[in-house]
This record gives C-alpha cells, structure tokens and sequence, in this order.
C-alpha cells in the first residue's frame, strides 16, 4: 500500500481530463496499492474503498480529517478518524467464503443468492445507453446485477429479473435493498458526532468524492 501523495494527485487530476473519467477514482487504487494480478474490474467495490481510504490515511498517521456541519446549529468544525480502525467493518466475509450470500424475503418467502458487487457492475451499469438506463434505472440496476439466483433458479436476462423486481411489495423490495447493504464487504463510513457547540448529536456520513481523497482536501 502506498500514501495518496502529490504524485497520485497529479496523475488523478491529469485523468479527470481524459475520456470516462468517472472511473478516475477506482482506477486510483491501482496506483496506490499492488491488486497482485487481479483485474480492477474484478475487484469488490468495498475493497477498492478500503485501499483508498487507507492510502489517504497513510500520510497522516491513519489518521484522516474532515469538516463536519452541525444540523442543528449549522456550524462546521474539523473531525479526525483514525482509518480503518475506527470504521467498522460490514459484510466481513470468512477465508472460505462461497462467494456469495442467501437473502429469505419476508413477504413472498424467496430465498435470493447475491454476490458483492464489482468495479466492473459499476462501470457496466454507466456505460449503458440512455435507453438502457430508462428501462432500467441505475439505482435498481444496482440492486438487481448481484444477484445470482431467486428460489434457486438462476437469473438467465435482465427482462426476468426486473420483472420478478417489480412484482415484489414493497416490504419485500426495501428488505432486500437493505440487506444487500449489510452483506457487501466495505467500511461503514457513518461516524457518530457531538457538536461542540450546541452538544446535539448526530451521525455524519464521510462523503468518498474525488475531493476527498485529492491531497490537501477533506
């Protein structure tokens, strides 16, 4: 793993003005950090938020910081976290990982097999047309491209799957959203606050922009 330096900068800033500089960001991790001959594309997305996170923390001592705005009385004031320690850890997955998880829907009952998402479903799901993305909105594409199998029959095409999808109540579409959350590998990057100010509390949830992780930027 190496730092977020100006080196980095550099090239993120020269990409920024290239073709599809969307991509920019996850691209960053392979500067940052040696995949060992695994495709970026094939890489889970919470494992290329995590390389980032802790290149930029490098630097620092682990060590990141950020301004955070009170709801209440609005005032702004910097915060540090101390990267990955003090993010908890979602969807952590065991040595002998399948691969995959099974998610049981209450309402209709259907067991569905999701696997976590890749830089390469990101990347697959904005390079479609504009025809393409009406028919199927990023958001719901999001949900629908890690799913492997429904009632143990396998997703063959995109006409099926979204058509189960909207078929489902609307309990059943929520749990599903929610838990594929939890399952997928990644940094929780809600982090609890108390202002300074007025002593509300209040979560805050550390926004991975391109800002964010550019030298001098927090």
């Amino acid at each position: 793993m190496y730092p977020w330096d100006s080196h980095i900068d550099n090239w993120f800033q020269e990409r920024l003005r290239q073709p599809n500089k969307e991509y920019a960001l996850w691209e960053a991790a392979e500067k940052v950090s040696d995949l060992n001959g695994c495709p970026l594309r094939d890489m889970t997305m919470g494992d290329v938020w995590t390389i980032l996170m802790v290149s930029k923390s490098i630097r620092t001592d682990c060590v990141v910081e950020y301004i955070v705005r009170c709801p209440r009385c609005e005032r702004g004031e910097k915060a540090t976290i101390r990267v990955p320690d003090e993010l908890q850890v979602i969807g952590k997955k065991a040595p002998d990982y399948a691969g995959f998880d099974d998610i049981t829907l209450p309402d209709s009952n259907d067991i569905v097999t999701v696997r976590p998402m890749t830089v390469g479903d990101n990347i697959w799901i904005m390079e479609r047309d504009a025809e393409k993305r009406a028919k199927l909105p990023d958001l719901i594409a999001g949900i629908l491209l890690p799913i492997k199998a429904v009632g143990g029959g396998t997703v063959d095409n995109t006409d099926e799957i979204l058509q189960w999808y909207n078929a489902l109540s609307p309990k059943d579409a929520e749990f599903l959203k929610t838990e594929q959350g939890k399952l997928h590998p990644q940094l929780d990057t809600t982090v609890q606050h108390q202002c300074d100010s007025c002593n509300e509390k209040f979560t805050y949830d550390l926004e991975l922009n391109r800002d964010f992780f550019r030298v001098g930027e927090r």
